[in-house]
């Protein structure tokens, strides 16, 4: 099953300045990366910020034997080894993210800059992060992957919105829409 990973857009006019999703998947492992950078920048600097950090994450590798973590950490050290500059003019201390990774086992998810994630399923959402989970908190690059949270349970789709974003709680309504996904 190929894990999918959702950003919410932000709220007023222009609610995808910034917005970034890769979705790949090699034998068993599946990656999905979604979130937001650089999102304060004009329009263009935006733009090139948010595609520069999914070229960056098409180009990793990715190791059928080794398994959703591993994905995990090899994304995060491709993105954590990108030219400041390349990620806006803050430098990417205003990375919102959300990782999710999936193998013949295992579910894993990591985030930064996150205020909530839900798991969608059947239109109905159910929260995986919520308060003060270590998974949330604000923007920014670590040098290292943060805390990845293993999931028991197989889910397609989750949901993240950015610790800035003013909902506490998702609506399944046009979730997806809401996200950038169109059908």
């Amino acid at each position: 099953m190929q894990i999918r990973a959702h950003f919410h857009g932000a709220p007023g006019r222009l609610p995808f300045v910034g917005h970034f999703a890769v979705q790949r998947s090699l034998g068993p492992v599946s990656l999905s990366v979604a979130g937001r950078v650089a999102s304060r920048a004009d329009v263009e600097t935006a733009f090139r910020a948010a595609r520069r950090l999914e070229h960056a994450v098409e180009r990793v590798s990715l190791d059928p034997n080794s398994g959703g973590p591993a994905a995990l950490s090899s994304t995060w050290a491709a993105i954590v080894a990108m030219e400041a500059l390349d990620l806006g003019p803050r430098g990417g201390d205003d990375l919102s993210i959300l990782l999710a990774a999936s193998d013949a086992r295992d579910i894993s998810i990591a985030g930064m800059g996150l205020g909530g994630v839900w798991a969608l399923r059947a239109g109905k959402l159910s929260p995986l992060a919520t308060g003060d989970h270590p998974l949330l908190g604000e923007p920014g690059r670590p040098g290292q992957l943060p805390g990845v949270l293993g999931l028991e349970e197989r889910i397609q789709d989750i949901v993240a919105v950015g610790a800035e974003h003013p909902v506490t709680s998702v609506q399944p309504e046009r979730l997806l829409q809401r996200c950038g996904v169109h059908p």
